[in-house]
């Protein structure tokens, strides 16, 4: 691995972590390749041989995260990444991983590809660690329902999984909202 990749990888790892760190403001990752290799360039810094990915929507990406990354395929519900392409259906997603009252942050952390964020502008609002009174999220690219979907999930904290948000353009954005944040609908 060349240093200019592994410097890249720092600076995502520590956008990642910001963006978890502030739910609901959007963040500018350093520049990818291209747009096709986004989504394996933000995750190399996060997947390893003891990560278990599902891919929902995109069977090619599944090949390339396993190439880059050594991480393994399994089962959605067994996952600890789960990749959601933009507008795949997740009617399923119910029986992933929301961890144990021991272990809850042994969730999942799934990954939304979507089209578009930005802060402020309506859609859902967020409330709770790390966020100042209430922040606004808009999300284009995601399907209908999602939203319901997550805080559902979410609805038994400590209990959830995180979720993160990519744009995959060469200067992507990343949004998240970690298991702590409560979801409100405009």
């Amino acid at each position: 691995m060349e240093s200019n990749s592994i410097i890249r990888d720092h600076i995502t790892f520590r956008a990642i972590l910001t963006a978890m760190s502030h739910p609901g403001k959007v963040y500018r990752l350093p520049e990818f390749d291209n747009e096709e290799t986004a989504v394996v360039e933000l995750l190399r810094c996060l997947l390893d041989n003891e990560v278990g990915v599902a891919v929902i929507g995109d069977p090619a990406l599944e090949s390339d995260l396993v190439r880059h990354t050594a991480c393994k395929l399994v089962p959605y519900q067994e996952a600890d990444f789960i990749i959601i392409d933009n507008f795949a259906d997740t009617a399923a997603l119910p029986g992933c991983k929301t961890g144990s009252l021991e272990y809850p942050d042994s969730g999942a952390t799934i990954l939304y590809l979507v089209d578009g964020l930005s802060e402020g502008d309506g859609g859902i609002f967020l409330t709770g660690p790390g966020i100042a009174g209430k922040i606004s999220l808009r999300i284009s690219g995601l399907a209908a329902g999602e939203v319901s979907r997550l805080r559902d999930l979410n609805s038994v904290f400590p209990l959830g999984v995180d979720a993160m948000f990519f744009v995959r353009r060469r200067n992507g954005r990343i949004a998240c909202i970690p298991r702590s944040s409560q979801i409100g609908v405009y």
